[in-house]
């Protein structure tokens, strides 16, 4: 799921013109989700990895997510994109008219 999302969400923000960074926290999945993250990290500049020991909880991994983070605007999205990434434009629009 990671390399659709990145895909994803990386297609829908170039179109837009925006400037970008994804950053994908691993919360101590016992599976291949850290390679694959690191594997992303090295093919893509605008992603970064986050690596827990064990899992701490989303609340963990939104604040490792947000303090990573270089850019002036965040957002926070589940990899599952069950939030639909295209809002993502519409909320980066309403961030400039001052929400």
């Amino acid at each position: 799921m990671l390399r659709i999302t990145y895909n994803t969400i990386s297609s829908i923000l170039r179109k837009a013109g925006i400037n970008y960074e994804i950053i994908f926290v691993n919360d101590g999945s016992k599976d291949k989700t850290w390679n694959e993250i690191q594997n992303l990290c090295k093919k893509f500049n605008d992603v970064e990895g986050v690596n827990f020991s064990r899992n701490f909880g989303k609340e963990s991994a939104v604040s490792a997510d947000l303090a990573n983070a270089i850019g002036d605007c965040v957002a926070v999205m589940d990899c599952d994109l069950q939030h639909p990434p295209e809002t993502l434009i519409e909320m980066y629009n309403k961030w400039f008219e001052g929400y």
